[in-house]
């Protein structure tokens, strides 16, 4: 009970900022010191602030430190015990502070280098006259910080959209945005909280109750147990024990009718459909692409278009049916990803309850949050609602809740227009790009803004770089500025374009930043050319040279290949001549021989012990007349069809008296001699050995 009660008073006082709604700048947000002097709206809607002759610029999040050289400003010759401002035109601003003169071009956004050569003594003497004075606070503005009980103010100045900026001595900036309507909250004994938690429908043992089609209930009891019900009739019919896989599933969050009687069913580590008609479970179409995700359902919702909006521990998805197929879409820009409720307002647009904050899904991303009421707390699983005068209400934990008209919160106002708040160019910020850039000038960032201070988080951004892109690249977190940065361009003109939608997803005008970067002088167009010419000079000059050097080189090489394939051939001839063992690759030069006299080797082989077997058969086997053959062996090796077989059969008979013990008479025999006499005449001429003396070892003990 202590702990659920301190609870409370935390969300409570987040409560209460959240209606008060200030916003609060320190040195931690970019202000050089916590000393604020001056805060001047410049034209587009940055502030510049002077922060005890230290300046600094808003960017629509925070602060940037704005360059100023005091030796260069002018140097008051008696001291000013006050702060003023003076207006020269729409772009050239005056400051002056205790003890110097400061000059601000604001369409450049730097302080000018000649200021004290343009001040005349008109001008001086006018900007140090008290009308020229940093304003006091109003009585209007006064009564606001006298409500915040804000002690230590040095000025108020209030901003083109009603906002009241505050600074103080010591502790930087303080910001009042203008009155809005808020969410209201919701604590302690209110119905209202009791009636979103009921949404639910969780109830002691009972996880839901899903009414289906045919007039039956679906119901899960105790996390997990499945079961069909008809009221009326007090009865109970369970889905577990028919259907065994049905037990994997830990704990039932929700479930979903369908189409055709089915229903999905959504647990704490899967999803399912469950076929009401055949009493069978079928996988979830676009489970796979969910759960890359998470696996872990806390939600869904099936909207008025027939979309089906399922919310997991780690994103939104939106699965609908095309005439290709389902598609399935992870829903981008949400302030946090975690969905804990889905509900839709009255016209028909989905909302969603997250673990910081509300968001609105359709037509467009809109994230609420401290800026709306909201506070930055996790909503309740399931705890939503639709209340009948049009209220949405969302539950959270600790006994608060909230409710707010959609309309109210998200309203028609235009878009403002895109402040362009900073810039890099190869890593070092500039104030501007120029329109030409040399070729390694191709690393740019542009940060920008809509400046939009009461209500950040309503605003998305889209860009692109035309001359690269086609398609708008869009950011949208939620802090009001958004960064785009590209590395590495080619030469080329480039025209960056930037646009900002309001919370109806209206995009406003462009604003747009056109530059080139120049090719390196080896790219250029005349070097282009100078270098066309040349090498059209360098061919045409020495052509006839070239060309004649290279038939002498042909001949050349091609005396050398004949020389070589002649010293191959003779290599090829003796190893055929003095081995017994005919490897294609060793008595041929090219790859057609090889495969030549493989086909020979092959067929041989297959007739060695036919003595019939002749030229006339070999050239037949391998596909080719007998004179092509016998012109092909002549070539090759410089013998006869007749010779080869001869030589293939001795060759054989020699690998036989070597590696077997087999009668001499059998081996002329396997090898294709009728007679051995006959034979042994015809090793001898050939090996110069009888085959009993081949066959005797060489060295006898």
């Amino acid at each position: 009970m202590k702990r659920r009660l301190i609870l409370m008073i935390c969300v409570l006082a987040a409560g209460l900022s959240v209606v008060f709604g200030q916003r609060h700048w320190t040195v931690a947000d970019g202000l050089p010191t916590g000393e604020v002097r001056q805060i001047v709206e410049l034209p587009g809607g940055q502030m510049l602030v002077n922060c005890e002759g230290v300046f600094c610029i808003s960017n629509g999040h925070s602060f940037d430190v704005v360059p100023c050289d005091q030796n260069r400003a002018y140097q008051l010759s008696r001291y000013a015990n006050r702060y003023g401002q003076l207006w020269e035109g729409d772009t050239v601003l005056w400051l002056h502070d205790f003890y110097r003169i400061y000059c601000f071009d604001a369409r450049r956004r730097v302080f000018v280098a000649d200021g004290a050569d343009r001040l005349i003594a008109r001008l001086r003497e006018t900007l140090l006259a008290s009308s020229s004075d940093t304003p006091r606070p109003t009585d209007a503005q006064q009564h606001v910080i006298d409500s915040l009980r804000i002690c230590d103010i040095t000025l108020a100045t209030t901003d083109r959209q009603g906002g009241l900026w505050m600074g103080t001595r010591s502790s930087g900036i303080i910001y009042q945005p203008p009155c809005r309507v808020k969410a209201a909250t919701h604590t302690g004994s209110d119905p209202l909280i009791g009636w979103a938690r009921a949404a639910s429908l969780r109830s002691g043992q009972t996880m839901f109750v899903v009414q289906l089609h045919d007039g039956r209930q679906l119901r899960c009891d105790s996390l997990c147990l499945l079961s069909y019900c008809l009221p009326e009739k007090q009865l109970s019919v369970s889905l577990n024990d028919k259907l065994p896989a049905l037990n994997r599933y830990r704990y039932m969050v929700g479930a979903c009718p369908l189409e055709e009687g089915l229903v999905a069913v959504y647990t704490q580590n899967g999803i399912f459909l469950l076929d009401t008609k055949t009493d069978t479970l079928l996988p979830f179409p676009k489970a796979g692409e969910i759960e890359r995700y998470s696996s872990k359902y806390n939600c869904m919702l099936r909207d008025r278009s027939g979309r089906l909006w399922i919310g997991t521990q780690n994103g939104l998805f939106q699965v609908r049916s095309e005439e290709s197929g389902d598609t399935c879409e992870r829903i981008s820009g949400l302030s946090n990803n975690c969905i804990r409720s889905l509900v839709t307002d009255a016209g028909g647009n989905v909302w969603a309850g997250t673990s910081c904050g509300v968001s609105r899904i359709t037509p467009t991303v809109v994230n609420l949050g401290a800026d709306d009421g909201i506070p930055s707390v996790a909503m309740m699983d399931r705890a939503a609602g639709l209340t009948d005068d049009g209220r949405l209400v969302f539950a959270a934990g600790g006994g608060l809740a909230v409710s707010f008209r959609p309309d109210e919160m998200i309203g028609e106002e235009k878009p403002l227009p895109v402040v362009i708040t900073g810039m890099t160019l190869c890593g070092e910020p500039v104030t501007a790009v120029d329109s030409l850039l040399s070729h390694d000038q191709n690393y740019l960032t542009f940060q920008f803004s809509t400046l939009n201070y009461a209500a950040p988080s309503h605003d998305s951004y889209r860009y692109r770089l035309r001359g690269l892109e086609r398609s708008w690249n869009v950011c949208s977190d939620g802090s009001g500025q958004g960064t785009a940065g590209y590395k590495a361009l080619p030469p080329g003109s480039y025209v960056f374009e930037v646009q900002a939608s309001n919370a109806s997803g209206v995009w406003g005008a462009a604003t747009v930043l056109s530059f080139t970067i120049r090719p390196p002088w080896w790219l250029t167009w005349w070097m282009k050319t100078a270098c066309c010419l040349l090498a059209l000079l360098a061919v045409l000059c020495p052509a006839a040279f070239y060309l004649k050097r290279k038939k002498a080189k042909l001949e050349r090489e091609n005396d050398a290949r004949v020389n070589r394939l002649f010293e191959l051939r003779e290599e090829a001839r003796h190893q055929f001549a003095e081995s017994s063992n005919i490897a294609p690759d060793k008595i041929t030069v090219s790859a057609e021989e090889e495969r030549l006299v493989s086909q020979m080797l092959k067929a041989i082989e297959a007739h060695l012990d036919d003595e019939d077997y002749n030229a006339d058969l070999l050239a037949r086997d391998v596909a080719m007349s007998r004179a092509s053959l016998y012109k092909k062996l002549q070539t090759m090796l410089g013998i006869t069809p007749t010779d080869f077989i001869r030589n293939v059969r001795l060759k054989r008979a020699a690998r036989l008296l070597a590696d077997t013990q087999l009668p001499i008479g059998d081996i002329a025999a396997r090898v294709g001699f009728v007679t051995a006499r006959n034979f042994s005449a015809s090793f001898k001429k050939m090996f110069g050995l009888t085959p009993s003396e081949y066959r005797e070892p060489k060295d006898k003990p």
